[in-house]
């Protein structure tokens, strides 16, 4: 099935769990992770955020964000059930966002922040991502995709990247990240088994000029480049469900 023809279904499953992302008026710095199959679970956090949905047999989801390292992680699966008569959609939704002050010396130079995104997605799945450098708009929430606009994520890598000309003095600027995987089965015993594996997916990088030091309004924001623990564990919890439904389905096949 080709991935337009999922577009309804794919949409009304985002729309449930963006609908409880943060809405901020004016955002400062932040993180959110939610994870979306059968219930929602996750929430919002300072610096720190990580979620799963239950154990289930067809769905499961994972999300994990940490402004430290600059890392989001999401993964969903969605296994077919003939006699569920159901979708079976399953999603994660991991966002960061911080506001950086970069310490530039008497001139001028060139900056460039970029994300590295990397997943795999199978059967009916889809991912999204974003990114935003500029002011911290007040209505940054309500005008999200006009300010971020989505974009469409494929198996494999992607780079978004953006240059920063710094003046002498400070340049402070808000950085924001978002990373979104959905999947669908169809109720068919011959449908596709649909996974979304973004869980190392996303890494925020930066190359600045010579003598520039950095500082944000968490305190936090790149301090560390070592994933934290909470967040390992997660994503391993939900990679091993996902290596688990990948053999039952080759059992049953």
């Amino acid at each position: 099935m080709k991935r337009i023809s999922m577009t309804l279904a794919l949409a009304l499953a985002s729309a449930t769990l963006l609908a409880t992302a943060p809405a901020h008026a004016a955002p400062v710095y932040g993180v959110y992770a939610g994870a979306q199959g059968g219930a929602h679970q996750g929430g919002e956090g300072q610096v720190l955020a990580a979620s799963a949905t239950p154990p289930a047999t067809y769905i499961n989801a994972t999300a994990s964000a940490s402004l430290r390292d600059g890392s989001l992680g999401a993964t969903s699966y969605s296994a077919p059930c003939p006699p569920c008569y159901n979708l079976m959609t399953a999603s994660a939704s991991t966002r960061f966002w911080d506001t950086v002050t970069l310490h530039n010396g008497p001139g001028a130079g060139a900056a460039q922040l970029r994300l590295s995104i990397e997943g795999t997605l199978t059967g009916t799945a889809m991912a999204m991502g974003r990114f935003y450098v500029g002011a911290a708009h007040d209505d940054f929430w309500q005008r999200l995709d006009s300010y971020a606009p989505s974009v469409e994520l494929s198996s494999g890598s992607t780079v978004l990247s953006q240059d920063l000309t710094l003046l002498a003095g400070d340049t402070t600027v808000f950085i924001f990240a978002d990373l979104f995987v959905d999947t669908v089965a169809w109720p068919d015993a011959q449908a596709p088994v649909s996974m979304a594996d973004f869980s190392n997916g996303l890494k925020f990088s930066w190359t600045l000029p010579g003598g520039v030091t950095t500082s944000s309004a968490s305190g936090q924001f790149m301090n560390s480049a070592v994933p934290e623990p909470g967040s390992l564990a997660l994503l391993a919890a939900g990679l091993a469900v996902l290596g688990l439904f990948q053999r039952r389905r080759a059992i049953a096949a």
